[in-house]
């Protein structure tokens, strides 16, 4: 199984360069049954890029087709997770939002993330898929 970084949806949807066709491989590889996770985190870390990139009209149907898609699951960010986190921004020097992920990843066993953020790299135990052809 492996976590979603934001980045991932932001370059399956808007990127037509190498890395949204790379995170469009690994959508069609999802879709056909391999089993992945994200983090609500994430969502409204798509929803800011959206806001960011000025075009707010795609924002409902971006988040409904994250929804729609099978086998992403979809997680809360339990009361546990800012403490672990702190535990890794300390540990590896993560910024907060990384360390958040990398905590909801540590709380289901998960090792792997599809990211383009090189700051995962830090943390010994996560192997990070980089979109990256």
């Amino acid at each position: 199984m492996m976590y979603l970084d934001a980045n991932f949806f932001i370059y399956c949807h808007f990127d037509q360069g190498s890395r949204g066709k790379a995170a469009r491989e690994i959508l069609r590889k999802i879709v056909g049954g391999m089993q992945t996770v994200t983090s609500v985190l994430a969502l409204d870390e798509v929803m800011w890029v959206i806001i960011k990139k000025n075009v707010s009209g795609e924002m409902r149907s971006a988040i409904e087709r994250i929804y729609a898609t099978p086998n992403i699951r979809i997680v809360h960010v339990g009361a546990d997770i800012p403490l672990l986190a702190l535990d890794l921004m300390e540990a590896h020097n993560l910024k907060p939002r990384d360390a958040f992920h990398a905590s909801v990843m540590k709380s289901l066993g998960i090792t792997e993330i599809v990211s383009d953020d090189s700051d995962f790299d830090k943390v010994s135990w996560i192997k990070r898929i980089a979109l990256i052809t």
